[in-house]
């Protein structure tokens, strides 16, 4: 096995555990949504701030790195989808430990003072934030699989009306639950 085989091998890896693992998170706790307590609800979220420093943050970061070392060792250069694969992968490491990572804290915390139901509403945000990373995920994916070149400005569209529907999807005011 030659050494771009090797690093192929450690990024995919670190993807799928990084990208499968949160996507899994954010499955059981749509799962989980209206069928479980607040207290049920909230342990997904306390599991996912017990995983982020052991898997979420470290593999994000061997994503990278072994994705930066492929650039030159594989002789990709700055092709569209590593530019753009890049900037997403520094976009979503970077919204994790700066939004969602305090976002679940937070709501872990307000649960512990006051109750789990008091935390419902941030337990909702947190979820909506997920959601919009994972949108930037799966195109960080699609990118990786599909290689446009720059010409392929319909592939480029259509990501980026994904990504835009996402964070507006995410950004519009939340309904009132009963």
């Amino acid at each position: 096995m030659d050494l771009t085989s090797l690093l192929k091998f450690v990024h995919v890896i670190a993807a799928v555990l990084w990208v499968g693992g949160g996507f899994a998170m954010i499955i059981a706790g749509i799962v989980l949504a209206r069928r479980s307590t607040a207290e049920t609800r909230l342990a997904v979220v306390r599991a996912t701030t017990l995983l982020a420093p052991r898997l979420f943050i470290p593999t994000s970061v061997l994503t990278l790195a072994s994705g930066v070392v492929l650039l030159f060792v594989a002789g990709w250069g700055w092709q569209p989808f590593t530019i753009l694969g890049l900037a997403g992968v520094i976009f979503t490491a970077g919204f994790g430990a700066l939004v969602i990572g305090p976002s679940c804290e937070r709501a872990v915390k307000i649960g512990d003072d006051h109750g789990a139901p008091a935390a419902m509403p941030n337990l909702r945000r947190v979820y909506r934030l997920a959601a919009m990373d994972y949108a930037v995920q799966f195109a960080i994916v699609f990118l990786m699989v599909v290689k446009p070149g720059w010409q392929d400005f319909a592939v480029f569209t259509g990501l980026g009306a994904i990504i835009a529907l996402a964070a507006l999807a995410t950004l519009r005011p939340m309904p009132r639950l009963a």
